[in-house]
């Protein structure tokens, strides 16, 4: 783990609120490192529609957030960023690259972490990781793209 993640997780647990735990690949390119880095240091902030950050996000100004802070401008909204970059297959997507979903007629995005991991801001429940494991969001998956 390299020394910044590890002094993160150490401050969660000493403030008594530990992210989830991930297991992220370590062979990410540092670009890729730095976007999973970034994304996890924003877990517990709030949703807010429309809100850019850096106390509360909604899904795309959060992958929006995320990817200007490593240095990487992309679109804001989930229609534009579903144009940007380039799909790639569930088995080719790696850390850092964007899931979508199709909720009823909306997008939502996320950033992945794993093969069964991915963070974004739910409007339930703020800057969360989730499993893709889960049937919810197995049976709204709609992609991946990569702008890495």
């Amino acid at each position: 783990m390299k020394t910044g993640l590890s002094a993160l997780v150490i401050l969660f647990l000493a403030f008594g609120c530990a992210p989830k735990a991930v297991r992220v690949p370590g062979y990410l390119s540092e670009t890729r490192s730095v976007i999973v880095r970034s994304a996890l240091s924003l877990q517990g902030k709030v949703y807010r529609s429309g809100a850019k950050g850096p106390e509360a996000f909604d899904c795309s100004c959060f992958v929006h957030y995320v990817y200007k802070r490593s240095g990487i401008i992309i679109p804001v909204t989930t229609d534009a960023l579903n144009k940007t970059g380039v799909e790639v297959p569930r088995e080719a997507a790696l850390p850092g690259d964007l899931i979508f979903f199709k909720i009823k007629r909306d997008l939502h995005v996320g950033i992945v972490l794993n093969n069964d991991k991915f963070i974004h801001a739910s409007s339930s429940r703020g800057v969360v990781i989730d499993m893709l494991s889960l049937p919810y969001w197995t049976k709204n998956l709609y992609g991946y793209r990569s702008t890495l």
